[in-house]
């Protein structure tokens, strides 16, 4: 392999592709960053490797006749799925496990401050023209109970930073098969089958899962109806995950002190969130901005796809490969 070709198409790294050049001296880089239609087609038709992000483009393999290996900027790949590099034989990795985790940990901590302290009832009374100490039906974070569904990447730095409150932590895996006490930083790890009983012992239900045929709306009726009365749900994963119907009733009804989503059903294709995610005094609503804030962090997706690279050249094993039926 005299020459690779690695055609970059992912604004969000930054304009500097030094961490790519600097891999190897057969990495010939594409900057295809701010390309024109004519210039995607140029680069994509001799590239051998492609590191795209958000949005994906829905045609790839049939401009890239050359291309063996497609990394994706982000930790999920549901944006992929609606593109012909789902369907073909490329090879394709994503950024799982390193995708701003932190910052995306702390939105969930403070989404669950923010109802736990009483911010929420603040805003409302601020709106409201009122001034009064009631309606602050007020808890402590240490002690609560903060539920993790999906102990990957971003999950276990949400339970790193709950435990660091003093919260007790739940979580769920898929791999997981049966229940284990004080590991991997959670006080107990369930398996992914066993959501029922983590929601019924959760004062804050955090969602961290990929998106899959599976994880499609298991944020169900059952569900919600099942976590502990006065439960925040917390979502910063996918907003398909959820059953916005059920959460609409359940927030009626008033099971649930609110809802913090960062994320909703329908934003992947466009749409706009339903009026009553807006509307509804018990959900805050953010447009996926939980992972911004830290300057760094993009950092650690450059030097995975570096690593990648490296991997790649080798012949060695490739980290982060993508199971097209497991979704992720």
């Amino acid at each position: 392999m005299d020459v690779v070709n690695v055609v970059v198409m992912a604004p969000a790294l930054g304009p500097d592709l030094s961490y790519v050049s600097a891999v190897d001296a057969r990495v010939r880089v594409i900057d295809a960053n701010n390309a024109t239609g004519p210039e995607v087609d140029a680069a994509l038709g001799v590239g051998d490797v492609l590191l795209v992000g958000y949005p994906v483009p829905s045609v790839i393999v049939g401009r890239a006749p050359h291309l063996v290996w497609a990394h994706h900027t982000q930790a999920g790949v549901s944006n992929l799925l609606a593109t012909d590099l789902w369907t073909s034989g490329v090879t394709l990795t994503s950024s799982r496990g390193v995708m701003a985790a932190g910052p995306i940990a702390e939105y969930v901590v403070a989404a669950a401050a923010f109802f736990a302290r009483g911010l929420h009832e603040g805003m409302r009374q601020k709106q409201a023209g009122q001034f009064t100490r009631t309606g602050y039906d007020m808890v402590s974070l240490r002690n609560a109970t903060m539920g993790v569904v999906g102990l990957g990447g971003i999950g276990r730095e949400v339970a790193r930073q709950a435990k660091g409150l003093g919260m007790r932590v739940l979580a769920t895996r898929r791999s997981v098969t049966a229940a284990a006490y004080d590991t991997d930083g959670v006080d107990c790890l369930l398996p992914a089958d066993q959501l029922h009983q983590m929601a019924a012992e959760s004062d804050f239900l955090a969602v961290c899962a990929q998106l899959t045929a599976e994880t499609t709306g298991m944020i169900d009726a059952s569900v919600l109806s099942g976590l502990k009365r006065g439960a925040v749900l917390i979502n910063v994963a996918r907003g398909e995950e959820v059953d916005e119907d059920a959460l609409v009733e359940a927030l009626h009804k008033g099971h649930l002190r609110g809802a913090v989503l960062d994320v909703y059903d329908g934003e992947l294709a466009g749409q706009q969130p339903r009026p009553e995610l807006l509307e509804l005094p018990q959900v805050l609503l953010t447009p996926h901005i939980s992972g911004r804030g830290d300057p760094a962090r993009w950092e650690p997706n450059r030097r995975l796809f570096a690593d990648n690279l490296h991997r790649f050249l080798l012949g060695e094993p490739l980290i982060n490969i993508v199971d097209r039926q497991r979704g992720y």
